[in-house]
This record gives structure tokens, sequence and C-alpha cells, in this order.
């Protein structure tokens, strides 16, 4: 069987705090737990009687209420979510929101052309002509390049490709130089065999 306890309650005499005790103890002075000063315990009208043993099925009982307490808050919580969720579709598959897309179409891609790099890093190919010496079978394929760079390039060679008039390939001619000086022209006459040439064209600038 449990042992009944009867408590009772005072005022700190130094700070005022609220102080629960024993009734038995009435009388006894104690270190206030407020103000850690002694002070007397004086026994008012027991405020509550406590049942020694039934404190963990009063726990137990706190315990339930809470978990029940958050169960509800959890589903809550998700139906709230759910009905904003469904507001949110209804509201994209609404007229006006459709309505709304088609007035404002997506903007359109922009495509930027970018130059295709140097290929001869910075020698400059002019026109090409064909050049042909006498009554002889020699042609020669003449043109310009430029140096565009701000420094000397060394040991520059062309190379062409000659065709005919169907356009079909006749063969290559080509043209050497040892140097050529920042911004100037070096006109080259690369030899063509065939006379039957009628055009020639740069295929390559480099140097070796």
């Amino acid at each position: 069987m449990s042992r009944i306890e009867r408590y009772s309650k005072c005022l700190c005499k130094n700070c005022g705090g609220h102080i629960e005790f024993p009734t038995e103890g009435a009388g006894a002075t104690v270190t206030c737990p407020h103000c850690n000063w002694p002070t007397v315990l004086v026994a008012d009208p027991p405020s509550k009687i406590v049942s020694v043993g039934g404190g963990l099925e009063t726990r137990q009982r706190i315990i339930r209420l809470f978990i029940v307490a958050a169960i509800a808050a959890a589903a809550a919580g998700t139906g709230v979510f759910w009905y904003f969720a469904k507001i949110h579709r209804s509201a994209e598959s609404s007229p006006v929101a459709v309505n709304q897309m088609k007035s404002n179409p997506p903007a359109p891609k922009v495509i930027v052309h970018v130059p295709p790099p140097d290929p001869w890093h910075g020698l400059m190919a002019g026109p090409v002509a064909l050049e042909k010496v006498g009554e002889g079978n020699l042609v020669y394929a003449v043109g310009t390049i430029s140096n565009a760079t701000d420094h000397q390039r060394f040991g520059v060679k062309v190379d062409l490709d000659v065709f005919d008039d169907a356009n079909q390939k006749l063969g290559t001619a080509t043209d050497y130089t040892p140097s050529i000086d920042p911004a100037k022209l070096w006109k080259f006459k690369a030899l063509v065999t065939d006379r039957t040439a009628a055009r020639a064209k740069i295929t390559s600038v480099k140097e070796n």
C-alpha cells in the first residue's frame, strides 16, 4: 500500500521564493534553493497529497499525452502540406496560368558565332594567280603572305593545290622563304609544271 505524504508551501524570508516541503519538516531551518540563504520552514495548510509510488504512473501518463499530441501535430502538418500542394497544382493547370505561359514564351537562345581560329598563326594569305612564262610549259602560282605579328617569322613555307578547268586536281606546288619581317609581305612564286593548270589554292602556310 502506498504511503501518503503531505506537503506544504511557504515563502523564503529573504527572497520571497516559493519553497515546497513535507509538512513534518515545518519549523526546520533550510537553505533557500533560490537565494541560498537560510530560512525557516513555516507550515501552511496542506497544499496537496502525493502518493509515493504513483510517480511512475504519472510520468507514463504524461509521456502518453506527449506522444498523442506529437502525432496529432504531425498529422495536422501533413494535411496542411497536401492542401497547399493541391492549390499549387490547381493554379498551374488553370486557364489563366496556361494563358500567361503562352503570352510569355521562353526567351530564344542566343547563338554566338565564334570566328574560326587563325589557321596560320598570324601569317595571312592573299589571293593567288597563275602566271605563264613564254611559250614553254612553265607556270607559276604567285601571291602574297603577310606577317601580321610583331616578331620575325623564320623558315616560312607555302603549299598549294593546283586544278584544271574542270576543277580536277593536277598536283601541288610549294615555295619557301628564310624569313618574313614583322608587318611585311612575302611575294611567293611557286612553280607549277602542268601548263593546263587553271587555278591554285593555298592549303597551308607554316614555319619549318
